[in-house]
């Protein structure tokens, strides 16, 4: 690959890079950043097979936390979180809301961020035909994240301020790539990448 090509994919990602802390940015002191010592630790506390859904507060933070883990964790937790309930006090569904938000914001910014790692890999080393496969994968990331929109003990209008959120901000990262992919195969007559791209906008992120 080119050294102009090269220095092309590097402006893309940082221009990318600011558009996810732009689109994600967490409050000063949200703790979205776990280590991984601490989702080994919470993987060894759950069996292998399952996750019940949660009910108590304490019980939705470790959800969250698996989350942020690997994929089979926060497919887990996804799965569980679905059909999770609640039943507190009007200042912990409060906390519960907030944590649900930067939880949200923080799959969504470590989604994108590997995303575009990939995508950029994918160009670098001329493997095209994954970048559809790196789209599909994307697209069930981000909409696992709405696993919220069924969970009816929290507001209506929460739920639905998130999720147009949600769709807004995704729509423009997903348009935002879509579009540079699409300069990429006219500026170097690359017809492979117009195919996978013919393929891309065939799929529908929500």
């Amino acid at each position: 690959m080119s050294n102009e090509n090269k220095n092309q994919d590097m402006d893309f990602e940082q221009m990318m890079e600011q558009r996810i802390r732009e689109n994600f940015a967490t409050p000063a002191g949200g703790g979205v950043e776990i280590s991984d010592e601490r989702l080994k630790e919470m993987s060894k506390k759950l069996p292998d097979w399952s996750l019940e859904p949660p009910t108590t507060y304490q019980e939705w933070l470790d959800c969250f936390l698996m989350m942020k883990g690997n994929r089979t964790s926060r497919d887990k937790a996804f799965a569980a979180a679905s059909t999770g309930t609640f039943c507190g006090s009007e200042a912990t569904a409060v906390a519960l809301q907030k944590q649900l938000v930067e939880t949200v914001n923080a799959v969504l910014d470590r989604s994108a961020k590997r995303f575009i790692r990939d995508v950029n890999e994918c160009i670098s080393f001329n493997e095209l035909l994954q970048i559809n496969v790196l789209f599909r994968r994307f697209k069930n990331d981000v909409n696992n994240t709405l696993f919220f929109e069924n969970l009816f003990f929290l507001p209506q209008n929460f739920r639905t301020e998130l999720s147009e959120s949600v769709k807004t901000q995704m729509t423009r990262f997903w348009n935002d790539t879509v579009g540079f992919l699409h300069d990429q195969s006219l500026e170097f007559l690359n017809s492979d990448l117009e195919d996978v791209l013919f393929l891309i906008k065939r799929i529908h992120l929500f």
